[in-house]
């Protein structure tokens, strides 16, 4: 996610470029025609540019405000799942110590609901952004499983749910040990089952993009503008016919940009720049379910590099 309210020139100059080349090209071809060999045929009705402009804008508008949506919709996924993540490990703590047994089996029981929900968070993070097949995303979530669970979830095509299922086992095998009692169980399981249908909302995400005629469409009708614009725009130039070579490069810029934010901004998980910070999230989850269990050893808390936060 980008925290950086400056941007220079460099960093946004590989989203416009090919459109200043068109820009540039059609401009200065409109001009020489014109002005230079007097073959005012050329000229296109400056109606032509504003309908035209008019119906790329409502269409642009669209596109951005579909983009953003998933994203925010994806973020506030990952805001529930955080919350009902420690939802689950303060009842966990709350009700297991309320019971009096043994210090050592509570604390065992605490810590690895807290721990396992770590993996969770982990496994899913991987999942979404296509990097749980790499070797340092294996090891990342090797790292926080049991020997036992990672035997279990070596082939495992959706570990993230599994995980989620073993939670579910641990958590009424503590009923059966006595650590639970009552309702306890089911306030947990209630947890569970709100991160179980946020999962299952960002999945949705991830696999279905946004319409591609939103994405076609947009593209080539902000192509097709650049190329017309300058040769409408010059027949209401009564002099100075070159000013049309800076206004299609400004108008090309902006329109393109406008573009290029829906594009990128439609993949909230894609491990670029304009994700959502999955990666910081889960760290500070990490930090606030080891704080609950009583751990003292907790990740450094998560901080923008660069002006980037991952």
């Amino acid at each position: 996610m980008i925290v950086k309210t400056q941007f220079t020139p460099a960093s946004m100059w590989p989203y416009a470029r090919f459109e200043l080349g068109v820009a540039a090209i059609s401009s200065v071809a409109a001009w020489a025609l014109v002005s230079r060999f007097g073959i005012h045929q050329v000229a296109l009705p400056a109606t032509l540019a504003t309908v035209l402009g008019t119906a790329l804008s409502i269409l642009l508008a669209v596109r951005v405000n579909t983009a953003y949506q998933r994203w925010w919709e994806a973020s506030g996924c990952w805001a529930q799942i955080l919350g009902a993540s420690r939802t689950l490990v303060r009842v966990a703590v709350a009700v297991s110590n309320a019971k009096r047994q043994p210090v050592e089996a509570t604390q065992a029981f605490q810590q690895d609901i807290a721990r396992r929900q770590v993996a969770y968070l982990t496994a899913l993070r991987l999942q979404l952004r296509h990097q749980l097949d790499t070797p340092e995303g294996r090891a990342e979530l090797s790292s926080r499983l049991s020997a036992e669970e990672n035997a279990a979830l070596a082939s495992a095509d959706n570990p993230a749910m599994l995980l989620l299922e073993r939670q579910s086992a641990r958590i009424f095998d503590a009923f059966g040990e006595g650590l639970l009692a009552g309702f306890d169980n089911f306030q947990m399981e209630v947890a569970l089952a709100a991160i179980s249908v946020q999962q299952a909302v960002t999945e949705r995400i991830a696999m279905q993009p946004t319409p591609r005629t939103y994405d076609v469409f947009s593209r080539y009708l902000v192509h097709i503008y650049v190329v017309v614009f300058p040769f409408a725009v010059i027949s209401a130039l009564a002099r100075d016919h070159w000013l049309v070579i800076p206004a299609t490069l400004v108008i090309g810029y902006a329109f393109r940009m406008i573009e290029r934010i829906g594009a990128v901004v439609e993949a909230p998980f894609a491990a670029v720049v304009h994700d959502v910070p999955l990666t910081a999230i889960t760290t500070t989850a990490e930090r606030d379910l080891a704080a609950l269990v009583g751990q003292g050893q907790r990740p450094p808390a998560p901080h923008p590099v660069g002006g980037y936060l991952w």
